[in-house]
């Protein structure tokens, strides 16, 4: 371990200890924040010949030739100044002043967070004062007996977040707002370290949407049993852990699941049990196990693209009820309720409520490393805050801890050397992904479709796909070309029509028919609104209404371009031709024929929920909401047609999934079969 220089910080006066290899370099002071430096004094020219004082055993730490000073940014004077430059630079210090103090008051929370009470700073005084640092030799690859292990500071607490945001199958879940403050992953991870102590290296996250710091990997069936064992294995007797689960969970028949990315929210075999996950806790030999399950989460504004969101069962309620002994669970709501996001909170309500607690509440109630996690202090916490913006919007939902700490726990012993990091858990990305992605990438060049709704749908994860078996899709290899086949040219020309309406960057191959096709066709999915605002009344009224008409207009000239497609794909000539063509061919008209047919059943229930809108206004409160907004929901309302039309491409799909086994035709078949076409107004801010 590296020497220290004790030396106190301008700032705040507390004591820091200052390893050697930091000497030359800014740093920051723990206590107040102050970014320093520590410089060496040159000894002045009278006492140029005093040799500078040595450390003596009594004061290993005393260098008197070191100073830190704090940083300042350079300036260069002018040579001139203006009379008029002085009181320019005193408003404009003021004004700087008033615009931090406003910048400081709202964020008060979170800077409020970063600075230690008097009883941390207290405590930490009195464990700088009292610790022994020693260098260890460099074959020595463990502390003397009866010493503390340097990483002895570190609270014996970890974390693994499990969280699930572009599901395969089911409904999306978002990542907090994009570019804003707020709760997301990467603050939520934050607000772990700071505010149950629990150290950065001791934190895993297992996510498709984790960015770049933390590296995003798709949370598969395999890869979260792997990791989650990895993780609970190799945590302490003494460690506090924590396993969070973002994502859907299900019941099936008597049992209750979790979801993978993967996983098929009415097949069994593509889920995780709920009680494999406590067998593994219960296995477990950390003092303090605590499963945190956000499932069911559901946004009104956004309803249901795929399923999942659903109200929570009885089974599922029951079995979290009733932990393994020495197990903890947290769940964020209960029997008959969701766990609601909303506008202002995209990620959900129970952990915006989380995160502010963490930020807030968890100052000075975790003051020592034998300390318990302070669940009931945050439960508590949670449940106020989602109380209190839930009853604006008439919804209730209360999170519930469950499970009780095992009495016969490992005391802490700062003794022990730390678990190994918990990245160390995650588990590397399957071996098949170029596979599977030289695969599905084959075939999206020739039926890639760009989504039925303009939505923040991300493309496919290739290591998100099961394993493709090579025996089924050997059946798929011959694609001789066949530029005279009346079929391949209806499914060209369908593909291009679909890319041409959607307001996104085409294919670079297809530029050619795309472009033709906009010409032909020049309106595009974004004249689609996904929300009006209410007019203030009288003549208001009527412009609104007229608005509304000239949308519908829009959406009629969308369909028009679909009606002339399917035109083509079930001429004679081609229906004919299908019977001769390969089996890749087969099914890439058949996916093709069922896409165009979903997109035109979804623009007939848009288009009817406008003529909905424009006879009657849909409810809403005026002291909460400004307006509407389309959500997605299972069921067609909307026009006849367009439910004849959904129906008629269901079919045609069981048939791609049923006839196309463990190929991509079955995933992009199954994934387009799972989009909810249905809509309804919501009220909205």
């Amino acid at each position: 371990m590296s020497p220290l220089i004790q030396s106190a910080c301008p700032g705040c006066k507390k004591q820091l200890h200052i390893p050697v290899e930091w000497l030359h370099q800014p740093i920051r002071c723990k206590h107040c924040g102050m970014v320093l430096q520590v410089k060496q004094r040159r000894p002045s020219s009278q006492n140029s010949s005093t040799p500078p004082q040595k450390a003596s055993p009594s004061q290993p730490f005393a260098f008197p030739s070191h100073e830190p000073v704090a940083m300042r940014t350079n300036r260069r004077r002018r040579q001139s100044v203006g009379w008029w430059k002085g009181p320019a630079l005193a408003l404009a210090a003021v004004f700087s002043l008033v615009l931090a103090g406003f910048g400081a008051y709202l964020y008060r929370d979170r800077l409020a967070a970063l600075l230690p009470t008097e009883e941390e700073s207290a405590a930490q005084d009195n464990q700088d004062r009292g610790a022994v640092v020693q260098k260890l030799p460099k074959t020595t690859k463990a502390p003397p007996k009866n010493q503390p292990h340097p990483a002895s500071t570190l609270f014996p607490r970890r974390a693994l977040i499990i969280s699930i945001h572009d599901y395969l199958y089911a409904n999306p879940l978002q990542n907090g707002i994009p570019g804003q403050q707020g709760n997301n992953l990467t603050n939520f991870i934050s607000d772990l370290n700071q505010g149950l102590h629990i150290p950065l290296n001791q934190i895993a996250l297992l996510s498709d949407d984790a960015g770049p710091k933390w590296g995003a990997r798709a949370p598969t069936k395999t890869a979260i049993e792997k990791t989650l064992t990895n993780f609970l294995d190799s945590s302490r007797p003494q460690d506090r852990i924590l396993v969070f689960f973002f994502g859907h969970a299900a019941e099936l028949g008597e049992d209750a699941y979790l979801a993978p990315i993967e996983g098929e929210l009415d097949r069994a075999e593509t889920l995780i049990p709920l009680k494999w996950v406590y067998e593994q806790l219960a296995k477990c030999k950390a003092r303090q196990k605590v499963l945190v399950l956000d499932g069911n989460r559901y946004n009104p504004t956004f309803g249901q693209e795929r399923p999942g969101g659903e109200e929570m069962g009885p089974k599922l309620d029951a079995l979290l009820k009733t932990p393994p002994a020495g197990v903890q669970v947290w769940s964020s709501c209960i029997a008959k309720q969701r766990s609601f996001a909303l506008d202002d909170f995209p990620m959900g309500v129970f952990l915006e409520g989380l995160q502010k607690a963490l930020q807030q509440g968890g100052r000075g109630k975790i003051q020592k490393p034998d300390d318990a996690l302070p669940l009931d202090h945050f439960v508590s916490l949670v449940n106020k805050f989602m109380k209190d913006e839930l009853s604006k919007h008439k919804l209730e939902q209360v999170s519930r801890l469950t499970g009780k700490e095992a009495d016969t726990a490992a005391a802490y012993d700062p003794k022990q050397p730390p678990p190994p990091p918990a990245k160390t858990a995650l588990v590397s990305p399957p071996a098949d992904i170029e596979q599977n992605k030289k695969w599905v990438e084959a075939v999206l060049d020739q039926i890639g479709t760009p989504p039925i709704k303009v939505t923040h749908e991300l493309p496919l994860r290739y290591d998100a796909l099961p394993p493709f078996s090579a025996k089924a899709l050997k059946k798929y290899q011959d694609d001789s070309p066949n530029p005279n086949s009346p079929l391949r040219q209806a499914v060209q020309n369908a593909r291009a029509v679909l890319w041409a309406i959607y307001p996104g960057q085409a294919p670079r191959p297809l530029s050619v028919e795309v472009n033709l096709a906009r010409r032909k066709y020049p309106v595009q999915l974004n004249v689609l609104k996904d929300g009006y605002r209410a007019p203030a009344g009288g003549n208001a009224e009527k412009e609104f209404k007229d608005r509304v008409e000239k949308d519908e207009r829009k959406v009629a000239m969308l369909l028009r371009a679909l009606q002339d497609t399917l035109n083509e794909l079930t001429d004679p000539k081609v229906v004919e031709a299908r019977e001769s063509e390969s089996k890749r061919w087969q099914a890439n008209y058949d996916f093709m024929l069922a896409r165009v047919q979903l997109e035109y059943a979804y623009l007939v229930e848009y288009q009817s929920m406008l003529g909905s809108i424009r006879k009657e206004f849909p409810p809403r409160d005026p002291n909460l909401h400004g307006g509407w907004k389309l959500a997605s929901q299972p069921r067609l309302q909307g026009d006849s047609i367009g439910k004849k039309m959904a129906k008629e491409a269901q079919k045609l799909l069981d048939k791609i999934i049923k006839s196309n086994a463990g190929t991509p035709w079955e995933v992009l078949a199954k994934r387009e079969k799972l989009t909810n076409l249905g809509l309804e107004w919501q009220p909205t801010k």
